[in-house]
């Protein structure tokens, strides 16, 4: 039973929830923590994983026509069960967040707003992913709200959106793989990734020339490596294919923050971050994250 509740939420991904709280809070803070942080993250992981229960309980019934593996549809769990659960830690979450503060409370209701929007309202096309990307955008927000927002902490999650939108873009394909073109739209969004990244190099982060040239090495590697993993999907366009590099696009949550706080000069910050990458990929053999 707990391990249906587990594959509910797709627990391993839960991991890159943290890892946008714990690189946003760095950024925003420059490194100074408390123990509010601890409940932010919490609350991250509740929200997180209502998100994903919810998305289960109300695709129920288009799953149950393709067969899916997920637990509901396998009998595992209840949908009236999964209802209750998936709600019980949006709740939760809500209420966890207002005890770190009143705006990470309000971030968090707004959060909430989004998550039901998504699954509920607005999911297809171009606008579903935007409303998915600006789920994780106020996850990242929420984050930041550790020391307060303000007006310069709002372009810091800019990269986190357009490269959420860039996954949940290619993800409508990874049932059918009909729409080759998706592949070009995907592209595009990743573009917008790099250069929100180089932006917040430019005019957000102060760095030196040393770092400067780090930053530009780091940049290169990874859009050299995401560039590959797009170009083999776009050669062989199977779901099979896709719903490989959806899962590998999601955990890459996790370095995509690494990357996030090397950029701003927090490196010691940005290996702890990565450290979370090797369980959330041994996790997902077991308890899969798409």
């Amino acid at each position: 039973m707990i391990f249906a509740y587990l594959q509910l939420v797709r627990a391993p991904a839960g991991l890159t929830a943290v890892s946008n709280i714990l690189a946003a809070a760095t950024i925003a803070s420059a490194g100074l923590f408390s123990h509010q942080l601890g409940y932010l993250i919490i609350a991250s992981l509740l929200l997180y994983f209502a998100g994903m229960g919810l998305n289960d309980c109300l695709d129920y019934k288009e799953d149950l026509k393709e067969g899916s593996n997920r637990p509901i549809v396998k009998g595992k769990l209840s949908l009236k069960n999964a209802w209750f659960f998936s709600l019980s830690l949006m709740v939760l979450g809500n209420f966890v967040a207002f005890q770190s503060s009143l705006i990470s409370g309000y971030l968090a209701l707004a959060l909430s707003a989004s998550i039901l929007i998504y699954n509920g309202l607005i999911k297809e096309g171009l606008m579903g992913s935007f409303c998915m990307a600006s789920c994780r955008y106020l996850n990242w927000l929420l984050g930041a709200s550790f020391v307060g927002l303000s007006y310069a902490n709002l372009s810091i999650g800019l990269p986190i959106f357009f490269y959420i939108a860039a996954l949940t873009f290619l993800s409508k394909q990874e049932s059918s793989g009909k729409n080759k073109n998706a592949v070009y739209g995907t592209a595009l969004l990743l573009s917008l990734t790099l250069i929100s990244l180089i932006g917040l190099i430019c005019y957000k982060f102060n760095l030196n020339h040393t770092e400067l040239v780090i930053a530009a090495i780091i940049l290169c590697i990874a859009s050299s490596l995401i560039g590959h993993k797009l170009i083999k999907v776009f050669k062989d366009f199977t779901p099979a294919n896709i719903q490989k590099m959806i899962s590998w696009m999601i955990i890459g949550v996790i370095p995509l923050d690494a990357i996030m706080l090397g950029l701003s000069g927090h490196y010691v910050m940005g290996l702890i971050v990565l450290a979370l990458l090797p369980p959330c990929r041994i996790l997902n053999k077991y308890l899969a994250v798409t």
